[in-house]
């Protein structure tokens, strides 16, 4: 709850990890004996803020999603799960309509690394402005690339690179998913369906740069020293 207003969590977890060989679905993958998704649930409950949470899961998964989640997790706070779509956002959308509380966060389950600080200071912001989103500046040099030959270099300083949870108010993400769905349209992140089918402009709140996504193998290792496990 916050100020009065419910808050819900949908942690998308139905990809199919095919960067990591086909194993076990990486965010059932165990760090520090614990499944990968265990710690966004842990999260997004400490931040004190989240009421519900929502489980987009992929049905091949079922198995993993009652011993290593729901075998857990129903002890202490219910989740809820639904089966996702075969993009992302058809999994989001699935999500977004299990949920109906005032505000909602969408967040990629394979991201176990963000604070609770961060959960509280997106909702601030969306209940300011009706969407936010976490953002880290790039550190690096950017540049084009045309066809393998070095391109222009271009302004990091007008770049972030966009993380998740991004937190909405409910009812202007539903606005704009069902617009993307009504034309077809597919956005790679849910801010991204906000900005460009509604009038809302998202705050772009500090991120952090330990909030990575485990994609592969390394990525792995590398959250296992983030999380000092």
């Amino acid at each position: 709850m916050y100020r009065g207003k419910s808050v819900g969590a949908v942690i998308l977890a139905a990809g199919k990890s095919s960067r990591m060989d086909g194993r076990i679905n990486k965010v059932y993958r165990r760090i520090g004996g614990v499944p990968v998704l265990q710690y966004s649930i842990d999260n997004f409950l400490d931040s004190g803020t989240v009421d519900k949470i929502v489980l987009v899961f992929n049905e091949d998964d079922r198995k993993l999603v009652e011993e290593r989640v729901l075998e857990v997790a129903e002890k202490e706070n219910p989740v809820k799960v639904v089966p996702g779509g075969e993009r992302r956002q058809d999994s989001s959308w699935a999500g977004l309509k299990a949920v109906d509380t005032d505000y909602v966060f969408v967040h990629d389950g394979a991201r176990p690394n963000f604070s609770s600080e961060l959960v509280r200071d997106l909702l601030k912001a969306a209940s300011e402005n009706g969407a936010a989103f976490p953002g880290v500046k790039p550190v690096d040099t950017i540049r084009e690339s045309n066809d393998g030959l070095a391109g222009k270099t271009v302004d990091r300083d007008e770049l972030v690179k966009v993380q998740t949870p991004q937190c909405f108010e409910r009812k202007l993400l539903l606005e704009a998913m069902e617009e993307a769905m009504d034309r077809e349209s597919y956005f790679t992140d849910d801010a991204g369906a906000v900005m460009n089918l509604t009038d809302a402009e998202p705050i772009v709140v500090s991120g952090e740069r330990g909030n990575v996504k485990l994609t592969t193998d390394e990525d792995m290792e590398l959250i296992k020293v983030l999380l000092g496990r």
